[in-house]
């Protein structure tokens, strides 16, 4: 991504930081701590950290300190590479295009100098985490090992580098410390609803440029290459995005709207509004194209961060938690459950496992000892219809279509089901999933992605994919980009997952002997380099299922082994949510 600025900026990765011994003529100050606040993805974030501006090269630095020099000057706040080219031949100065990529490294070695013809040698070894593409969509690297042989030559008396890495480098922790992941949104298959991708950008009063150069790079390859984008390929940002003393952020593009229809305009606008809402200074979004206001009728010039709504896939999505008592339905909140109304309310089921449709009027009931699913109304007079039938059946899922998504564990393996509640349903493939027990599968809260809880070859993980849908009829086509997502070590094996928005997920795991807990990890892996977000602490052992309806605003609860819900507080403290236990929860979808 290049700025619209004399000095292209690209995404960085982070590395530990390294000792520079004399090549710095100045000192850098990196926090470690400070005052946090919450974003849209509920990772709290460094208010303000403290700039860092390191120093150039020193007069008659050696080969190895040039090198060294090099690596601490890719790591600045604000994001610059100016000073990084000073450790540059002129040549490649020129050609070095920092802002392809940004690779996040833990650790490094320089080694010492070797002779070669017309210069030095110097070997850097890197253990990669992590690659942000320009865009700053977080990648895994294919091998973890980085091998640079740096070639080091004499220019004015000085020694500079002649061939640098293509892309810029930082550690890890500058990377967590300096970097935030947001959401760029893009739009689904059909243009009907927003999407959200994570990107990871520097948290500095850059970042609004930053997520909007990050939104007209497009979606290539987003949720399995079906996101679309409504900006115009041939638009492009004729200044930086400012943010006024009002917080009105101005979007200032150069190109014409002229040709660009009324649905796309506003489509777009919603894309900008939305991702430019997360920044906590932006109170609203002011889009101009060439000399004037994008048209958009019925529209003020400076359009609210709440506009748009009409896109959200989650807008009408229930938040109260359903629950089953002696095979009763109720409805749980924060500190109190009551019967639901109505017969399901009254007169006992009998039921394995449940799923409340997302219009609240249907339920699916697991019976027969998970052999069966039977559907009914919730209003009215009950009545139970056999839709589906399997050998151990998972609770299935409901999507906002009205769609029912049946799992049943199958010798040998798991089979995934997918249709209407009242048609024969057709089978997805599970890809790498299909030779595992799947023990937990939930559909996000924009229907774009499945997560799924795993027992393959002896091991528990999580796993992640998109749902590929027909952008004409909307029908199910099928499950793309499946991939395990790392837990980090210290929390532990995944025992339940569910969605905590529509790009992080709640997971409860456990951690060796210790009492399993709740940690908010992210879709695309960062977590494996920032760490998994815990949430509260807590105090009971045999917590058995972790359960979200996807939506911030809600509470996360937990169902511990004796049907105990759990849930936090105001202040972040767990604490029991009913008086009595249940068998049963989930939210609705």
């Amino acid at each position: 991504m290049t700025r619209p600025t004399s000095a292209a900026r690209p995404f960085v990765t982070v590395v530990a930081l390294l000792s520079l011994g004399v090549v710095l003529a100045g000192c850098v100050s990196i926090p470690d701590d400070g005052p946090v606040r919450a974003v849209e993805d509920g990772r709290p974030q460094q208010v303000s950290p403290a700039r860092v501006r390191p120093a150039g090269p020193a007069e008659g630095a050696s080969p190895r300190d040039i090198v060294n020099g090099f690596l601490q000057s890719m790591m600045s706040s604000p994001v610059r590479y100016d000073i990084a080219r000073r450790f540059l031949t002129t040549g490649a100065g020129e050609d070095w295009r920092p802002d392809e990529s940004v690779t996040v490294y833990s650790l490094s070695s320089v080694s010492e100098p070797q002779e070669r013809s017309g210069g030095e040698s110097v070997v850097v070894d890197l253990a990669q985490e992590a690659v942000l593409t320009e865009q700053g969509r977080f990648t895994v690297p294919a091998t973890r090992e980085q091998h640079l042989d740096l070639t080091l030559v004499q220019e004015d008396e000085q020694w500079r580098i002649a061939d640098p890495p293509p892309g810029a480098l930082i550690t890890d922790a500058f990377f967590e410390d300096y970097y935030d992941a947001v959401n760029a949104y893009f739009f689904d298959s059909a243009g009907d609803q927003l999407v959200a991708e994570p990107v990871h950008l520097p948290d500095d009063e850059n970042r609004p440029t930053d997520l909007v150069a990050s939104l007209l790079g497009g979606p290539a390859g987003v949720l399995g290459g079906q996101a679309r984008s409504y900006l115009p390929q041939s638009w492009t940002l004729a200044s930086p995005v400012r943010v006024n003393e009002e917080g009105v952020a101005l979007v200032q593009f150069a190109g014409s709207d002229s040709g660009v229809p009324l649905a796309d305009r506003e489509r777009l606008s919603a894309q900008l509004v939305w991702s430019l809402r997360q920044i906590p200074t932006v109170t609203g979004v002011e889009i101009r194209v060439g000399d004037r206001a994008i048209a958009l009728p019925s529209t003020p010039e400076v359009q609210r961060v709440d506009a748009w709504d009409q896109y959200d896939p989650a807008a009408d999505r229930p938040t109260q938690l359903f629950a089953m008592r002696e095979g009763r339905l109720l409805v749980v909140g924060r500190s109190s459950t009551g019967p639901f109304a109505g017969e399901w309310g009254s007169d006992p089921v009998r039921a394995d496992d449940f799923r409340v449709t997302l219009d609240t009027e249907r339920i699916a009931l697991v019976t027969d000892g998970r052999r069966a699913v039977r559907v009914s109304p919730l209003a009215g007079e009950r009545a139970l219809v056999l839709v589906r039938q399997g050998s151990d059946l998972l609770r299935p899922s409901w999507d906002a279509a009205g769609r029912l998504w049946t799992v049943d564990r199958v010798r040998g393996g798991s089979r995934l089901t997918v249709g209407p509640a009242d048609e024969p349903p057709r089978t997805l493939d599970l890809g790498p999933l299909a030779k595992g027990r799947v023990t937990g599968f939930e559909l996000s809260p924009d229907g774009a992605r499945f997560t799924a809880t795993v027992t393959r070859d002896g091991r528990d993980a999580l796993y992640v994919g998109a749902i590929r849908y027909d952008p004409e009829s909307g029908a199910v086509v099928g499950l793309v980009d499946i991939a395990e997502i790392p837990v980090p070590t210290e929390n532990g094996v995944p025992l339940s997952a569910a969605w905590r928005s529509s790009t992080t997920i709640a997971l409860l795991a456990r951690a060796q002997e210790r009492v399993p807990q709740v940690v908010i990890v992210a879709v695309d892996g960062s977590s494996s380099v920032t760490g998994a977000l815990r949430v509260g602490l807590l105090p009971q052992d045999g917590a058995r299922q972790v359960l979200s309806t996807g939506l911030l605003s809600a509470p996360v609860f937990v169902l511990d082994a004796d049907g105990m819900l759990w849930t936090q507080g105001r202040d972040g403290r767990w604490a029991e949510a009913s008086d009595e236990p249940v068998s049963l929860a989930s939210f609705a979808g």
